[in-house]
């Protein structure tokens, strides 16, 4: 069983020797003379647990002493206070000075080791609970710090849902990479395009991260190996180079940067189909133009060709010796013409109509979109504002 130290200090020597030898069983003793030989037994760098004090030492006070001895690293853990005045006023001015227990002489040297013994399992349990303390803060920490890591990958995945293109995508990841210290590139993996790769230090990925994550875009959606973690999308890959195997932090961005992955993998995924569906609105829009010109120009043409049919079969009456029945029949055959030639008119004016109707909604659709595009760039996140 290891012995605490303890430290008597006393003027009177055969007093001293009497209390040293009464509790050097149970204590590592250290005895001073004086107040000058224990600030000595003090720069010794040994840690005393208890300092048990005469409070009458020459002209000297202990009191005193042990109310200079408060604050400082080196001082006694814990102090008792002894004097011949058993009065109300000596026992408040001890413990007023800092003293843990007092103590009226004479004393029982049984009972004396008795209220040492009883002060170092006081102390004991201070100790436990201090411990104790900053095991609960400890904890505390860890989960405000883990709080703060998932609050930021959400503030993330809040931004990420406002990009509109692979660059801003690429920057609001590297913005989160550098917020939370961590090294890595992305690489994209467009579906009608070749694939790009980017680093958050340098800018371009080397060769050898090329390389790397090619050869693993297709292993499962987190791969690890040493300090390196990948996290795969078919669309998207995040090449993480410095999580350190068995921390909390470690764990706490796996998880995390396993559901941004999804997030990255998502958004790519509806900027391509919004992107090829503005590719489709403009084919559309340009098949439905050059319709429209098409079937004005065929109009156009027709009536041409009517005016001149009409007008050749007019003079033709004045050349040709035909009789009644003949003028009558042609003037016949130009009615129906005629009237049949009206009825294209008025499906070429509902054909024209429907055309102009797709035109509007095509450049509403197209209105529609800019007006979001404009929205979602001017949406503002304060980068403070950690979410917990």
């Amino acid at each position: 069983m290891v012995k605490h130290n303890l430290l008597i200090i006393d003027d009177d020597i055969d007093y001293l020797k009497l209390l040293a030898e009464s509790l050097e069983d149970s204590f590592e003793v250290k005895c001073a003379h004086n107040l000058s030989a224990a600030q000595d037994l003090l720069k010794e760098n040994i840690k005393f647990d208890i300092a048990l004090v005469d409070e009458n030492i020459g002209n000297e006070k202990g009191s005193a002493w042990i109310k200079s001895q408060q604050g400082h690293e080196n001082s006694p853990t814990s102090f008792v206070l002894y004097s011949g005045m058993a009065t109300e006023e000596a026992i408040l001015k001890g413990l007023e000075c800092g003293a843990d227990d007092f103590l009226a002489k004479p004393f029982s040297l049984l009972a004396l080791n008795s209220k040492l013994e009883k002060l170092i399992d006081y102390q004991d349990k201070i100790h436990d609970f201090e411990d104790e303390i900053k095991s609960k803060n400890n904890v505390i920490n860890v989960s405000m710090a883990q709080a703060s890591k998932y609050g930021s990958c959400m503030q993330l995945t809040s931004k990420l849902n406002h990009c509109f293109s692979y660059e801003q995508i690429r920057d609001e990841v590297f913005s989160y990479f550098n917020r939370m210290d961590l090294h890595g590139c992305i690489a994209f993996y467009p579906i009608n395009d070749k694939p790009s790769f980017y680093s958050a230090q340098k800018g371009v990925c080397s060769p050898v991260e090329i390389e790397v994550m090619e050869l693993l875009k297709f292993k499962s959606r987190l791969y690890r190996f040493g300090s390196r973690t990948i996290f795969n999308h078919t669309l998207v890959s995040l090449f993480i180079l410095n999580l350190e195997n068995d921390t909390v932090d470690t764990d706490i961005f796996i998880d995390a940067l396993a559901s941004v992955i999804e997030c990255i993998g998502s958004r790519i995924a509806f900027i391509t189909y919004k992107n090829s569906l503005v590719s489709v609105q403009e084919q559309i829009k340009t098949a439905v133009s050059t319709t429209k010109k098409m079937v004005e120009i065929s109009k156009h043409h027709q009536q041409e060709v009517m005016n001149e049919i009409v007008q050749k079969m007019g003079t033709s009456f004045h050349i040709l010796d035909m009789t009644q029945e003949q003028e009558d029949y042609l003037m016949d055959l130009v009615h129906g013409a005629l009237k049949k030639h009206s009825q294209d008119d008025i499906n070429f004016l509902e054909v024209t109509q429907l055309l102009d109707q797709a035109l509007f909604s095509i450049d509403q659709l197209q209105q529609l979109n800019t007006e979001n595009d404009q929205i979602d760039n001017t949406y503002d996140f304060d980068d403070e504002d950690e979410l917990f």
